[in-house]
């Protein structure tokens, strides 16, 4: 995985969502790429399910997935960044 990607989304996670508020979903950290272009220039140059699929995967290693565990399809992706993958 691209190291600037990987360091742009959680540039977004760590400094303007902050870990202690819960939850963010997909859309909000496209919105904020594509509202600050210029903070994120591996990002804005992709089109839209580009960037979606590798936001989800760089998400999806580092968070869990938030969904009622009841569903068998995850329609929508949000994390819960008080549940980080590998820690305890």
């Amino acid at each position: 995985m691209n190291i600037n990607a990987v360091d742009e989304v959680l540039y977004i996670v760590n400094n303007c969502i902050r870990e202690e508020s819960g939850l963010v979903s997909l859309r909000y950290i496209e919105n904020y790429i594509l509202e600050y272009p210029g903070l994120f220039p591996f990002f804005s140059k992709f089109n839209q399910r580009d960037r979606r699929n590798l936001i989800s995967r760089i998400m999806n290693a580092r968070y869990e997935i938030w969904n009622d565990s009841r569903r068998t399809k995850i329609r929508n992706r949000v994390w819960d960044l008080r549940k980080k993958k590998g820690l305890k």
